[in-house]
């Protein structure tokens, strides 16, 4: 498992400040360029730099193995587990829903750490725009959107993985350490779950006020990005009338588009079973997606994606493969590779599937999304909708990403509903379909807060038991992860509360 050591508390910024107060004169247009020359006595004083800190696409993906392990979409078997014999300490903390070894994990934790290592770049552009030297009005406006946005959507992420589900019986449970300065002396007490939502908002409100109407490049804000942040907001608060307007501004926009995936390629390639059978293994054209396409992929508002460790196999869950139409859902034929077991040298003694979507060439990984895209709209206009019992208008605007997702050649592919509850779960289903393993379990959190409980979900698996992040395969056990439990929120780091002085305070389990 690569580890990477970033130091984003009160006290260790100075591993950040080294990776970012970096950024020398040279011109920064491209998602792909390199981050200049490293330099300590470099100060940020010329829109290039800024311009290469937000062009840079190592800072601004994540990363992902616990959170992807924890979600029911996760179908890794015993007996697959004994083919590989090993699993990351992350991918068996994740699967176990462990407290214990998350938080004593000796290495730290990399997603709280890149997570703020974008707060970080958020708050060095906003403290230094007035040392800016070559600032023009234009820059200065697009700037500081871009600061407020990749600030807000840190702390989003950070929100969904170490706080509980936000809702009026939990706002005052612990919220975020929020970071507005690169001080190492800031403070970094936790507040309140309701203060970190408002700082949220706060800092969306304000990308809003000065981001460019349209899209450029999509990993800049623009407007339809803020509104589709907006919105994501707005339904995980349960405030449907806004996240249905928010949805609406977002889909608006003619330069983020839904993709018929009837015009996506199936490619395969020849392998070898791990028993000697030669067949062939498939992937979508859109695992082959270059770096800038998936940087400017059509489908996204704000392109953002988190990696899942090398090594780490997306097997999909009996629970997710029973929710599609194999037969005409194109998600499945496209990203439920065929033997893709058998390119991980295992075998589950069938026609082996597994989930492949996106591919980071470099790290050899793979990528989920978590910017906000068109089907995420298309869904969150739904499903707001429905809550409000407009049922009619919700089964319209879920089957207008239904249709882009169905083989075009099959009759009777439309999702219907007679009723608020029957619309809402159909939503949620094909949410599901749609959004697997991050994002779902982002949705198991809010939907067992919610004003109703016939969307509740109860995660429960059998696995080896683990001990200290290592399967002990002499003893299996059922792991479940009830309704609303304290686990929803991830510990967070030994160290990183070590780190703060102990200012930073433990989940409570």
């Amino acid at each position: 498992m690569r580890k990477t050591y970033y130091h984003i508390t009160s006290r260790l910024l100075t591993a950040a400040a080294s990776a970012i107060l970096l950024i020398a004169a040279s011109s920064c247009n491209d998602y792909l360029d390199t981050t200049p020359s490293k330099g300590s006595s470099e100060v940020l004083d010329k829109s290039e730099q800024i311009e290469g800190l937000f062009n840079n696409s190592e800072n601004f993906n994540t990363k992902a193995t616990l959170v992807a392990a924890e979600s029911d979409d996760m179908g890794m078997t015993t007996d697959l587990y004994d083919q590989t014999g090993y699993l990351g300490e992350d991918f068996a903390n994740g699967l176990s829903f462990d407290i214990d070894a998350v938080e004593a994990y000796p290495y730290g934790d990399e997603v709280w750490n890149n997570l703020y290592n974008k707060v970080f770049i958020a708050n060095l552009v906003l403290e230094n725009m007035d040392e800016v030297e070559d600032l023009t009005a234009d820059n200065r406006a697009k700037y500081l959107a871009q600061a407020h946005f990749t600030r807000a959507l840190a702390l989003w992420n950070l929100a969904q993985i170490y706080c509980r589900p936000y809702a009026t019986s939990t706002s005052d449970t612990p919220g975020l350490p929020l970071k507005t300065s690169t001080s190492y002396e800031e403070n970094t007490d936790r507040g309140t779950l309701a203060t970190t939502y408002k700082f949220i908002y706060d800092d969306l409100k304000a990308a809003q006020q000065t981001a460019p109407a349209s899209i450029d490049k999509r990993w800049w804000v623009s407007q339809p990005a803020v509104s589709a942040m907006l919105a994501r907001y707005f339904l995980f608060t349960c405030q449907y009338d806004s996240a249905a307007v928010y949805a609406d501004k977002a889909l608006a926009s003619n330069n983020a588009t839904l993709q018929d995936y009837n015009e996506i390629g199936i490619e395969k390639e020849s392998i070898i079973s791990p028993d000697g059978v030669s067949d062939s293994v498939t992937y979508s054209d859109l695992y082959e997606l270059a770096p800038n396409e998936l940087a400017d992929y059509q489908e996204n508002y704000f392109s953002q994606y988190a990696e899942v460790e090398s090594g780490i196999y997306l097997i999909p869950s009996e629970s997710l493969t029973a929710l599609y139409d194999t037969d005409n859902d194109l998600r499945y034929r496209l990203f439920f590779s065929v033997h893709g077991l058998w390119a991980a040298s295992l075998d589950d003694g069938g026609d082996s599937r597994m989930w492949h979507k996106f591919h980071h060439y470099a790290y050899d990984t793979d990528l989920i999304e978590i910017g906000p895209t068109v089907p995420e709209m298309l869904l969150t206009k739904a499903e707001a909708e429905a809550r409000l019992g407009k049922v009619s208008e919700a089964m319209t605007s879920v089957n207008t990403l239904r249709k882009a997702r169905m083989d075009n050649s099959a009759d009777d592919v439309e999702l219907s509903a007679s009723n608020q509850e029957e619309a809402v779960k159909a939503i949620l289903d094909e949410r599901h379909r749609e959004m697997p393993y991050l994002m779902r379990w982002a949705d198991i959190r809010r939907l067992a807060y919610n004003e109703v409980d016939y969307d509740d979900v109860t995660v429960t698996r059998e696995f080896y038991e683990v001990e200290d992040g290592i399967p002990n395969t002499y003893k299996i056990t059922t792991y479940t992860l009830p309704v609303r439990s304290p686990r929803y929120a991830q510990p967070i780091s030994d160290i990183e509360i070590k780190r703060s002085g102990n200012q930073i305070k433990q989940n409570e389990y």
